[in-house]
């Protein structure tokens, strides 16, 4: 098929939908697919319309100057409006805001393209989205409405105030090196002292990063014996180092080998994050072996099992009970690490098929008379 994924956002920028649109495009190339990337994110100083060929994804880069990079283009219409008829499947990633992929939503619409549209976030905080966005006419137009959790679905659903169905489409990961990494875990009988806890996040007021060393804190003045092991980068890095001699240490951001590594001397991740629509980092923790504690409520409830695999709690102080419990009883520790030993489902090479699924859908009802 010749397909298309529509994205405000693509690397060199940083985040969960950079990661995503990117690592589903080379995982659609490898399957035997055409696959084109219109994004509005500019690559280096060059503007306009520019194409470039990633390891076999065409990546169109619709971009104009504006500050900070912004990736905005209010007069890439025309482009979308010749372009995406040309395609079998139509796939569009979307945020809270999003201009160029609600364009792309628009231009569909309007041509009868039944694309599919996948949210990338947790609208609870967003009032106001469906007012602004008409997910049910998107929904009566055919296309086909997805969101990467049942837990960023519902609040969807609820927006768009009618029947309107929001089905999953999980984000996917790739299987190295996580799979290495917890395939050669050595066994459970070492003695947690310091339990050793991770993340991998951006050093954000979102990420509540600041929020997680309190806790930290917290748990060490109840004596647990623990270490938190921060890796990412952001604007509230430099008031995390101020915290590394109460055990919490910032490594930066390093790539997906040393991570892994990381995971692999690791005891438990944790995820502070209250409105979390999904959790790659998490999901690439627990196909390193990893236990991880997470929030209610959040999109990693959807690969995680309470008491099995990982803990759910409700607030910080939960949070932080939960470590200091893990700290002294580890035996408890045990049964959460072998249930965490099962690997996951939820990679490119296993879970890919389920996109490929709606893009046939998707196809079979795309009407007569588009050039391909």
């Amino acid at each position: 098929m010749r397909i298309a994924l529509v994205s405000d956002c693509y690397p060199p920028r940083l985040g969960g939908i950079e990661s995503q649109v990117h690592g589903l495009a080379h995982a659609l190339v490898q399957a035997g697919h055409d696959v084109s990337v219109l994004t509005a994110t500019p690559e280096g100083d060059e503007r306009g319309d520019r194409i470039s060929i990633d390891q076999g994804v065409l990546v169109r880069r619709l971009t104009i100057n504006l500050p900070f990079d912004l990736p905005v283009n209010p007069f890439a219409e025309h482009i979308l409006r010749s372009d995406l008829p040309r395609y079998d499947a139509v796939h569009i990633h979307t945020g809270i805001v999003s201009p160029f992929a609600r364009m792309a939503t628009d231009v569909c619409v309007s041509l009868g393209i039944p694309a599919i549209v996948t949210w990338h976030c947790m609208l609870s905080d967003a009032p106001w989205y469906g007012l602004v966005n008409p997910i049910r006419d998107w929904a009566r137009a055919g296309l086909i409405l997805t969101a990467v959790s049942g837990p960023a679905a519902q609040h969807i659903e609820m927006l768009a105030h009618s029947q309107v169905v929001v089905s999953t489409l999980p984000n996917l990961i790739d299987s190295e090196p996580w799979d290495s990494v917890r395939t050669s875990r050595p066994g459970l009988s070492h003695t947690l002292s310091p339990l050793r806890v991770v993340t991998a996040t951006r050093l954000t007021r979102r990420k509540r990063v600041l929020a997680l060393a309190d806790l930290i804190r917290t748990a060490r003045s109840r004596g647990a014996d623990l270490e938190l092991h921060i890796f990412g980068d952001g604007p509230l890095r430099r008031r995390l180092t101020r915290n590394e001699s109460s055990g919490i240490i910032c490594h930066g951001r390093v790539d997906a080998d040393a991570l892994a590594q990381a995971y692999a001397n690791a005891d438990v991740f944790v995820s502070p994050v209250v409105k979390e629509a999904f959790g790659i980092a998490a999901l690439e923790a627990r196909a390193s072996g990893l236990p991880v504690i997470y929030r209610a409520g959040s999109g990693i409830s959807e690969f995680i099992t309470h008491a099995t695999d990982g803990l759910r709690v409700s607030s910080d102080d939960e949070m932080a009970a939960a470590l200091t419990m893990l700290s002294r009883h580890p035996a408890r520790w045990e049964r959460l690490q072998r249930g965490a030993m099962s690997g996951t489902t939820l990679t490119w090479q296993r879970g890919l098929g389920k996109y490929i699924r709606l893009y046939e859908a998707a196809r079979s009802v795309r009407p007569a008379g588009f050039s391909h």
